[in-house]
């Protein structure tokens, strides 16, 4: 038995900092980067902090040629990434999940054209319009060029108390609470539905929970032709992520919990992927009247993701389509051009003025759509990262606890000889 307390002293004697020093291999420090919690009454955001962040450089580049004879007149609108803040007139309520640090913009069109600059919808998206009527070879170019910060956001613990009393009668209401296509809730299928998984809950924000939970168990991913919406997304358990939320959105909106859709582009579908310093990304899509290729350096996709919004904490994002560790977060690794859904499109006729979900390459409005081609590329250089260690425990406190356990074994070793040795001195006395 002494053996055993010896062995278990010299353990704590050589790692007497094995609780603190080990956690600290395998949990990740965010004092550094805590964001100061705002609620101020003019930014109405609370409650998230800030533990990672990627600053990039981001060039899109897009040159539009007429290959007809004949001439056309054609009709664009061009999404700009948007500038995500708290203290933003164009961005209220919403965390820095992504801050625009500079931004240059240019259009050249060899035609004639008319252009009109930094156009803001009903959801506060920005834009540039333009038209022009071009001839045989004449082309459109656009350019522009970003500076900007994604910042990795989570959510602390949410009480009923920190959650404010929401406004019906508001435009975040009339916006983000109504019934329109792919988001049926008005359906009597998916009014059971959401009411069946929240039960009894109040807290709103485990509504949210709950119902992100049953979205991941129960639908499974699967790329669609087309845009099914949340009814068929539920029907056929399978979607897209544009139908997985939309399926969300639905079932908080039937709980009057204002929510929306967010339009953008990941670098990489790999939760887990880290981008270092200098790392380039290159995505191009090319038509030529007919066919449309594609090529790229890495996984950069469009992607849908949502938000949905509460009183005193702002909007909040999760990503239903990658599961466990999106609900109450978003990462650095995606950009967002859009939110909202239903955007109008210029110079379009009804039923075509609208469209769900705006393409992330710009699309001309025209009547003959094999009069032209196009080539679209996105370049993305990461500028600086300020990400979290990895964890060196496999590798660094493996070598250190086999040291210290061959030290012990060493230490084990020479008291038994010792206790030996004396033990053959006290026989000899005899």
């Amino acid at each position: 038995m002494k053996t055993k307390y010896t062995f278990v002293f010299f353990y704590m004697l050589i790692f007497p900092l094995n609780n603190s020093l080990g956690l600290s291999f395998i949990t990740h420090s965010t004092s550094a980067l805590a964001h100061p919690q705002l609620s101020t009454p003019n930014y109405g955001v609370s409650n998230f902090n800030i533990s990672q962040s990627v600053q990039y450089e981001v060039e899109i580049n897009y040159t539009f040629t007429h290959t007809k004879l004949e001439f056309q007149t054609y009709n664009f609108k061009v999404a700009r990434l948007d500038d995500r803040q708290p203290n933003s007139t164009l961005t209220p309520y919403c965390p820095p999940y992504q801050e625009v640090k500079d931004f240059e913009n240019s259009i050249n069109i060899t035609g004639f054209g008319v252009i009109e600059e930094g156009y803001v919808d009903k959801f506060n998206n920005t834009y540039d319009l333009f038209n022009s009527t071009l001839f045989y070879s004449q082309t459109i170019t656009l350019n522009q060029q970003y500076n900007i910060t994604l910042n990795e956001i989570y959510f602390n613990e949410i009480n009923d108390e920190d959650i404010g009393i929401y406004n019906p009668g508001d435009n975040i209401h009339a916006l983000y609470n109504v019934t329109e296509e792919y988001c049926e809730c008005n359906n009597p299928t998916l009014i059971a539905l959401s009411n069946n998984i929240v039960g009894m809950e109040n807290n709103t924000v485990e509504k949210a929970r709950k119902i992100f939970n049953w979205i991941v168990s129960n639908i499974d991913y699967q790329v669609q032709d087309e845009e099914i919406g949340a009814l068929e997304a539920y029907n056929q358990k399978r979607g897209d992520c544009s139908d997985i939320s939309d399926l969300m959105i639905t079932l908080l909106r039937i709980q009057n919990i204002p929510a929306r859709k967010v339009t953008g582009f990941v670098i990489s579908n790999n939760p887990a992927y880290r981008p270092t310093v200098g790392d380039k990304y290159i995505f191009d899509l090319n038509y030529n009247g007919l066919t449309q290729t594609a090529s790229s350096t890495n996984e950069i996709l469009g992607h849908v993701w949502m938000e949905y919004f509460i009183p005193d904490i702002g909007w909040i994002a999760c990503d239903p389509t990658w599961g466990q560790g999106y609900f109450n977060r978003i990462d650095f690794l995606r950009f967002s051009f859009n939110v909202g859904a239903w955007f109008f499109l210029p110079g379009a006729t009804p039923p075509y003025n609208y469209i769900s979900e705006f393409p992330i390459n710009p699309s001309p409005v025209c009547s003959d759509h094999s009069a032209y081609n196009w080539q679209y590329s996105i370049e993305i250089t990461v500028l600086e990262t300020n990400l979290n260690p990895l964890s060196d425990f496999p590798i660094f406190a493996t070598v250190v606890m086999i040291v210290g356990f061959c030290a012990v074994i060493s230490l084990m070793f020479l008291l038994r000889s010792r206790r030996h040795k004396k033990q053959l001195e006290q026989y000899a006395q005899y």
